[in-house]
């Protein structure tokens, strides 16, 4: 059943065309992705179906009563209100008194309270009260909070609450995971499978769209294709369609500008690229396996050889840091070495952000060490666009007003160089005010890439980026031959570059993982299965009858725990050597690791043997 037919729909900003002659019919319970470019004008497709503009031309027909809820790409201004009543807001004048009620209540007013009170009773209106506080608890929030004091994942929760509250017919959502980390896109992604409402959104996260969405509509040069399909599936349709253009239309080619014909071929030469990058992130993986292993909680760091001490960019050792009585990092440990490209995920406010403060030397540790490299040369991204002169030329805001840069001792024409980040000559030409969210977060990476560094630090780049940006910027840092340190909670990102994942997992808890997240969930799911597997191991051993052990056995089982103990003094004595950076220099360093494998190897074969003569 339709919900909303557009007909011939057109939208002009000036001389740029953003919707041409549109035609599409939105229907009951689709789950629509809405993809495009940055600038394409996707927000302004939603804007026009949520009423807030009106098109240019063309008719928009709405089915009667159909209410429609409208979440914005920028997070609300600050305010002290409290979250219920920005929640209510999202029930029209029905919330307005019940905020008020809720206010007159923390305020004590009695006498306005009980007048609101029998308003509401009047108009039968307690349920809507009880519909504020379940989708409140749903998305784990404090009705009592003030807005002003949340951060900015908590306050995209509070604004998806207040759009979902009213149970609309029609939901749309713009770049809803902005902000959010991954337990909450998660949360959120599951609540929208079980919607059973009309969904059209705009999300850079390709994880999420993946897992939702039924239909796709792309938004291309103002005109929209549609495609029945799930996302895995448009992605080849959108490639096979683009093919097919090229070599049967002619017209096609001339009619595109260079620029479009270059990004184009970004797009056709998507499967090449990642064949690449699938072979370098299996090196980069391969190598952290080989240089770190794990026995229980207790990290061991094994260098290859002594040379591979002057490639040591950090050297964490045992920190711990908090804030008042907040404790964010607890005897951690970390060795960071040339080239790596690590990941970091976690809750907001687990300490993410504190954890690369730390490790640049801008906060200090409670207790422990960090050694830093003398020769790092910083780039960092911190998304917040605070650099950016609205009314500043893109191309002068990357080269500081030169024609040519400098880019990996090659001197490159700026304009030439913007070109690789999908602007067009006019758009470097332009003012920076002229950019959408997503085009200024490209420009600030551009000038960021563009300097001589051989250290990343990236806080959430991939914030407001369209797909073919995230692509490119996945083939730049796979490329790039630096060391990269990211805090993203885009899941196909990380999977597509970093080579270990450190995953703060609250209450100071922080861990190191192999790969990227969906590495990193199938080894806590492994490490699950076998703490599960040794409680079931041991629960049989405990109910099978213990047989009597031979004379040999008897004395084995005996002299089992002296031979533990000395070994286990040994090790104690390898890993203090190997615990002090200047024993590096040491010729035996290399050898000494190898014997520590070899013992702990032991060690593990001897405590199984014990078992199993101690249970018969």
């Amino acid at each position: 059943m339709p919900l909303i037919t557009l007909d011939n729909i057109s939208l002009r900003f000036s001389e740029k065309i953003i919707l041409d002659e549109i035609n599409a019919t939105i229907l009951k319970g689709d789950k629509i992705g809405l993809i495009g470019r940055n600038g394409e004008g996707k927000s302004s497709f939603l804007k026009v179906l949520a009423g807030y503009i009106n098109a240019d031309d063309g008719n928009l027909k709405v089915k009667n009563n159909t209410r429609i809820s409208y979440l914005e790409q920028q997070p609300p201004e600050d305010n002290d209100y409290f979250l219920f009543s920005i929640v209510a807001q999202g029930l029209g004048e029905v919330g307005d008194l019940l905020a008020s009620y809720h206010e007159s209540l923390q305020n004590g007013d009695n006498k306005k309270n009980s007048q609101l009170q029998e308003e509401i009773e009047s108009r039968d209106l307690w349920h809507y009260l009880h519909q504020i506080e379940t989708i409140l608890n749903r998305f784990k929030l404090d009705a009592n909070a003030r807005l002003s004091t949340l951060s900015g994942g908590w306050k995209r929760r509070v604004m998806l609450a207040k759009a979902i509250v009213q149970e609309p017919d029609l939901l749309l959502l713009d770049e809803p995971t902005n902000h959010m980390d991954i337990t909450a896109i998660l949360d959120l992604e599951k609540m929208l499978k079980d919607y059973h409402g009309t969904l059209i959104l705009i999300s850079h996260d390709r994880s999420f769209v993946r897992g939702i969405v039924n239909k796709i509509f792309d938004l291309d040069r103002g005109k929209l294709s549609i495609f029945d399909c799930g996302y895995q599936d448009y992605l080849k349709r959108k490639e096979n369609l683009l093919n097919s253009e090229e070599l049967e239309n002619a017209r096609f080619n001339k009619k595109l500008a260079q620029e479009e014909t270059w990004i184009r071929q970004g797009i056709k030469a998507r499967r090449t690229r990642n064949e690449g990058r699938v072979r370098a992130l299996e090196e980069m993986r391969r190598q952290f396996t080989n240089k770190r292993k794990q026995q229980g909680q207790v990290k061991i760091h094994a260098l290859e050889d002594e040379k591979r001490v002057s490639k040591i960019v950090f050297e964490v050792k045992n920190i711990s840091y908090k804030i008042n009585q907040l404790e964010l990092v607890k005897l951690f440990s970390l060795l960071v070495l040339k080239g790596e490209k690590i990941g970091i995920i976690g809750g907001n406010g687990s300490g993410k952000s504190t954890l690369i403060r730390l490790l640049l030397g801008q906060l200090i540790p409670d207790l422990g060490s960090i050694r830093r490299s003398k020769t790092i040369q910083l780039a960092y991204y911190d998304q917040m666009r605070e650099t950016l002169e609205p009314n500043m030329k893109a191309m002068d805001f990357v080269s500081g007003g030169k024609d040519y840069i400098d880019i990996n001792g090659k001197n490159k024409h700026v304009i030439g160089y913007l070109r690789q980040f999908l602007f067009t000559g006019k758009q470097a030409m332009a003012p920076i005010k002229m950019f959408s969210g997503g085009e200024k977060n490209r420009l600030m990476l551009a000038k960021i890439l563009s300097q001589p560094a051989n250290l990343l630090v990236l806080d959430e780049p991939t914030n407001d980026l369209d797909v073919e940006t995230l692509e490119l910027l996945e083939e730049m840092l796979i490329d790039y031959s630096g060391t990269v340190i990211l805090i993203s909670h885009d899941r196909t990102f990380l999977n597509n570059i970093v080579s270990s994942t450190i995953v703060m997992e609250g209450n100071a808890v922080i861990e190191q993982y192999s790969g990227g997240y969906d590495d990193y969930i199938a080894q806590v799911k492994d490490k699950k299965n076998i703490i599960s597997n040794k409680g079931n191991n041991l629960k049989a051993r405990l109910e099978k009858p213990k047989q009597k052990l031979s004379y040999n056995d008897q004395q084995l089982l005996k002299s089992i725990p002296g031979d533990i103990e000395n070994l286990e003094n040994e090790i104690f004595v390898a890993q203090k050597s190997l615990s002090d950076p200047d024993f590096y220099q040491n010729p035996d360093a290399h050898n000494l690791n190898i014997k520590l494998y070899e013992m702990e190897k032991k060690l593990e074969s001897l405590y199984e043997q014990w078992s199993k003569l101690d249970n018969g």
